[in-house]
């Protein structure tokens, strides 16, 4: 009996023009739901601030009048960008009971970083009525939060709603480019 073995290394192989992969992610818009009939519960007034070529920060004010608690919803509902430019709406569709304790599942290892930038310091559940500044998170902390680290490339508008009993409470859009490591501007 004759056994061959390739001692040769495996090299992966390069395949550039998948239309899914590892990715960077391009930040192109933050801005508070307007079509949303909400109960102005949690009032985001969030935006995007490019502070050099290679970063970009979140800033604003966070207003709750109620508690970010066990008792509200966390739902995210992803919109993909078509071909000819309009949004497909429940291209994914995540809705988990106990936000607070959901929300900081979702972060991970980000959540202090995150929780500290938006003006939440020493936070834990729940997040207590108040007003929040937020003076600058940096979007790279979020390349680190429990999200596939492989996706589609292309465009996404992430819609995230507080709720309880289907009521919003609070709700803001997200606007990212999800792009191959090499792509540039």
């Amino acid at each position: 009996m004759i056994i061959l073995v390739n001692s040769e290394k495996y090299k992966s192989l390069f395949l550039p023009n998948l239309p899914f992969g590892e990715y960077r992610i391009h930040y192109l818009g933050l801005t508070r739901c307007i079509s949303i009939q909400s109960r102005d519960g949690i009032l985001f007034n969030l935006y995007l601030s490019k502070t050099s070529v290679n970063t970009t920060e979140v800033k604003g004010n966070i207003t709750n009048y109620v508690e970010i608690d066990d008792f509200l919803n966390l739902e995210i509902n992803m919109a993909v960008k078509d071909s000819i430019g309009g949004w497909k709406d429940n291209a994914f569709v995540f809705k988990e009971p106990k936000a607070c304790s959901s929300l900081k599942k979702l972060l991970g290892k980000a959540w202090t970083q995150i929780m500290d930038g938006g003006g939440f310091y020493n936070a834990t559940c729940p997040i207590p009525r108040g007003f929040y500044k937020v003076s600058g998170v940096d979007t790279a902390v979020f390349s680190s939060i429990n999200f596939s680290k492989t996706f589609f490339y292309g465009s996404y508008k992430f819609r995230f709603f507080f709720t309880k009993n289907n009521e919003v409470y609070g709700c803001f859009v997200l606007v990212i480019e999800l792009r191959r490591p090499w792509e540039t501007n």
